[in-house]
């Protein structure tokens, strides 16, 4: 069980009621949480193995204060839930989290599971490139050896040069560049080339060199949640009590061990690792409850593109899921995830931003103006029947 844990209030109730409760769970220290919450008028659920408290953001924020008065181990944990980053710090520049951003995959493999991949062909790389930044991608997530277990290990040097070549063309045109990689030589390569961002997919269980080397560049880094070591599948399946709880603990540990490397906070994202060590099941469970993983204030990002659960669903094909993909980033975003990395970054777009405005929104956002009232006004449908308007409809009209 992790130390801490946060159920967030969902988008609609919160939106229609700044004091909907959220659900926090306190693992140790009974004695000082019943001080803590009696002081700022608080009750408090001891009949569980964690202490469960039931409380608005408010009320969140004053016992946040008195834990750290009292030196709770808490009080830390509390108030990065409640004090989230609100930018993705990177290589050379941050991204905004008040919206979307997009990652679209650039794969130098010809075994990617969806089939996109452009192989070893620099030149196909670029158009590639170039494709997804005019569809919408705000980041090239560049990847050279397949994540598939069935697939071989790329030889580290040769991906390196491969990969210190393409990112040097691509950061010369302008893209922002994450590196798919969890071998420290090729990141290395990758940021000394330009790029911005180390996803790693290792979750740290072959060590910390590839954080080591974003740490060291100042780069933007996504901690993958991992079951055991890359492209190697369990001999025995892994079996969960509580799938969510297990990833919310495990990411708290190896955020202990990230902050060792020295790489700070803010550079830090976080991924859940859909298809990683869980069932098709157990991803979707995952996804039932990723507003879970907003328990630590970090960006939370989600690598879900065409991937099998969907398939277990409507038993398509990878290259046919995208439909699919977006309507679970639509949903993921209403629980507070912000990067998205796709395949399809135009659909995507379209759909996050169509969730964005419902979820993110404010009242007023789309309201309508003087300019976007009826053209028409007064008529009738018997009376439009019988001539055109006699001017055009407003552009945005809203009424």
């Amino acid at each position: 069980m992790p130390s801490f844990r946060v159920v967030p209030a969902g988008a609609g109730q919160s939106a229609a009621d700044p004091q909907t409760p959220q659900v926090a769970y306190f693992e140790g220290e009974r004695e000082l949480l019943q001080v803590a919450t009696s002081a700022v008028g608080l009750g408090l659920d001891l009949t569980g193995q964690a202490v469960r408290i039931v409380a608005s953001r408010q009320e969140l924020e004053a016992l946040a204060g008195a834990l750290e008065a009292a030196g709770s181990r808490h009080g830390t944990p509390l108030r990065r839930f409640l004090e989230p980053i609100t930018e993705w710090r990177l290589r050379t520049r941050t991204l905004p989290l008040d919206r979307p951003i997009v990652m679209g995959i650039l794969n130098l493999t010809d075994d990617s599971f969806s089939g996109d991949g452009v192989g070893q062909d620099v030149a196909g790389a670029m158009d590639r490139a170039e494709a997804l930044r005019a569809a919408g991608a705000d980041i090239i997530d560049l990847g050279a050896e397949s994540a598939r277990a069935d697939r071989p290990v790329m030889d580290e040097r040769q991906e390196a040069e491969l990969v210190g070549r393409v990112v040097e063309q691509l950061t010369a045109e302008g893209h922002a560049v994450s590196i798919d990689t969890y071998k420290g030589t090729v990141a290395r390569a990758a940021l000394q080339a330009g790029a911005e961002i180390v996803n790693d997919i290792s979750g740290l269980t072959l060590g910390v060199a590839a954080a080591q080397e974003a740490a060291g560049a100042g780069a933007g880094y996504v901690l993958n949640y991992s079951y055991s070591v890359p492209k190697r599948r369990p001999d025995v399946p892994p079996v969960y009590v509580d799938v969510v709880s297990e990833t919310v603990a495990w990411m708290e540990t190896q955020l202990a061990e990230l902050a060792r490397t020295g790489l700070g906070r803010r550079h830090i994202a976080i991924d859940p690792g859909i298809a990683f060590g869980k069932s098709h099941d157990e991803d979707i469970q995952v996804l039932r409850r990723i507003g879970e993983l907003r328990t630590f204030g970090q960006p939370v990002m989600l690598a879900h593109s065409r991937k099998n659960f969907i398939g277990s669903i409507n038993r398509l094909p990878p290259a046919e899921r995208d439909l699919e993909t977006h309507a679970v980033s639509a949903l993921a975003f209403a629980q507070g995830v912000r990067i998205f990395r796709v395949h399809d970054p135009e659909g995507a777009r379209r759909a996050l931003e169509t969730a964005a405005a419902i979820v993110a929104g404010q009242a007023g956002d789309f309201g309508p103006d003087q300019g976007s009232w009826p053209w028409r006004a007064g008529a009738t449908a018997a009376h439009m029947t019988q001539a055109e308007p006699d001017r055009a409809a407003p552009e945005g009209q809203r009424w």
